[in-house]
């Protein structure tokens, strides 16, 4: 139902104004409903959920690797004492004074005089040899056993020299003996085989030529072993030994 109009002055009644109806006024709604706890309390369980899942894949998703047990390191032995060096004085003392003795034999023999006696410039060369051979082995020795080293090269050079002059001298004469005496038994080999039908002036003869032939190819090899004694130096005697035992055999026959 539409309300009376309002009278206006002098009790008219006032006109209504076009398109003013006044609408009933509606209801209040009841207040909205706040969710922000619920979206609050949902977000802060997703994002818990998500730190979880963060963590557990950063893991791997595998269990904890499990600590290494530390392993007992052994104790560190104490060095061994090192040994006492080796004492080699008395080599040194032996190698000195041979090596010194067999200077003094050598050098005044390294030129010797013209008129010095062969025999005698050779006997002292070969003593001098002797004793510098055994006082130089007594430096090897003693280097082997301490390590040390020694300067002898002054020694060794003189050495050398005293090689050439003895060595070489006895060398030659050695082969030359040698030579001499299987060619003379070489010249004899005919009255070797004919033995038995050679007269007694021939078979004396024979035995001579034999024997000069044995002798001489002895003092040759004497000769060779002398320098092989001091130098070490060696010689093919096959031919000359076999020679030599063969005119033996036949000097035994025709006695």
């Amino acid at each position: 139902m539409g309300s009376a109009p309002r009278p206006g002055p002098g009790g008219k009644p006032l006109p209504r104004r076009p398109g003013t109806t006044r609408l009933p006024r509606e209801a209040a709604s009841p207040p909205k409903k706040n969710n922000l706890p619920l979206v609050l309390g949902g977000a802060g369980g997703g994002l818990l959920l998500l730190i979880i899942l963060v963590v557990v894949l950063s893991s791997g998703g595998s269990r904890p690797a499990p600590e290494e047990t530390a392993r007992p390191v052994a104790a560190k032995r104490p060095d061994a004492p090192k040994p006492p060096p080796v004492d080699v004085s008395a080599l040194e003392a032996l190698g000195k004074q041979k090596c010194q003795a067999g200077l003094d034999k050598i050098r005044p023999r390294l030129n010797p005089s013209p008129d010095a006696p062969q025999d005698r410039v050779r006997a002292d060369l070969e003593e001098g040899l002797h004793l510098l051979k055994a006082g130089l082995a007594a430096y090897d020795e003693a280097a082997r056993k301490a390590g040390k080293s020694y300067d002898l090269a002054e020694i060794r050079k003189t050495q050398q020299r005293a090689f050439k002059i003895f060595c070489d001298g006895i060398e030659a004469e050695g082969q030359a003996a040698c030579d001499q005496g299987l060619k003379l038994i070489q010249s004899t080999e005919a009255m070797m085989v004919d033995g038995a039908r050679l007269s007694d002036a021939d078979k004396a003869r024979l035995k001579a030529d034999l024997q000069k032939g044995v002798d001489l190819i002895r003092d040759g090899m004497n000769l060779f072993d002398r320098s092989q004694q001091v130098s070490g130096n060696t010689f093919d005697t096959t031919r000359y030994t076999k020679a030599r035992k063969a005119a033996a055999m036949k000097i035994g026959e025709l006695k």
